[in-house]
């Protein structure tokens, strides 16, 4: 299978101890990501081109949108293992989720069916058009499951816009924050990368994450991961550790 990148070649981001990826959309075909087999491959190469060791596969579950199974989400991730075994391609894949925070949600906690990443934590996200009833309780309820919860691109949701209060208070419910790699460059928009700059110069961001769907979105990522705002948060950020 041909690709666009170049085998062995990498830039710097190893040295910015950033090589693990929490947050993408690359297992083929049960979400909104990868469509296929060969998109998953174009992104692996993709990856393994910007110098990531390890991706945190987090395919959406979503009662409304996306019904995966945590066993249509092993099967999808184990058809990517053997064909990037196939390919040769060295970055070792992870498998968790990304939980839409709803009753499906608390339902599956209750019974124990999440993918935990590092075995302790749960990332999950809210609705990005109106806030959520209790986020308090989502919190406590991922905390009484054994898990720490963290919640996928804060930055996003712009009903908190330029509410540091807001942030600082689902900090105290437990939450710890991931945002996105592309928001301080105003991939989505001037709300996401206002709210991005604030939490970063208050120390609130967790994990870093790409939240990639497409191996081309990857390209985009060269220069924004060498930019000074991601390089003066990186030595605080966790992603290290996983």
């Amino acid at each position: 299978m041909s690709s666009i990148f170049p085998k062995n070649k990498s830039n710097s981001l190893n040295t910015l101890h950033l090589a693990t990826d929490i947050h993408n959309h690359v297992l083929p075909g049960i979400d909104d990501g990868s469509r296929n087999i060969a998109e998953s491959i174009e992104m692996l190469k993709a990856f393994q081109y910007l110098g990531f060791t390890k991706i945190i596969a987090t395919p959406h579950v979503h009662s409304e949108r996306y019904w995966n199974s945590t066993e249509k989400i092993l099967m999808a991730a184990n058809e990517l293992i053997t064909e990037k075994e196939k390919e040769k391609i060295p970055i070792q894949i992870v498998i968790s989720a990304e939980y839409y925070a709803d009753e499906n949600f608390l339902d599956l906690l209750n019974k124990n069916d999440v993918l935990p990443i590092a075995d302790k934590y749960l990332l999950c996200e809210f609705n990005f058009y109106y806030p959520p009833d209790d986020a308090k309780l989502i919190a406590r309820e991922i905390t009484k499951a054994g898990y720490k919860p963290i919640l996928a691109h804060p930055e996003r949701y712009e009903y908190w816009n330029d509410n540091i209060a807001i942030f600082e208070k689902l900090k105290e419910y437990g939450f710890l924050f991931q945002c996105n790699l592309p928001s301080p460059a105003g991939y989505y928009g001037h709300a996401a990368r206002n709210n991005f700059n604030i939490l970063a110069n208050k120390n609130l961001i967790d994990f870093l994450g790409t939240d990639v769907h497409d191996a081309s979105s990857l390209l985009h990522l060269r220069n924004i991961l060498q930019s000074s705002i991601i390089q003066k948060i990186l030595p605080n950020v966790l992603n290290y550790f996983l």
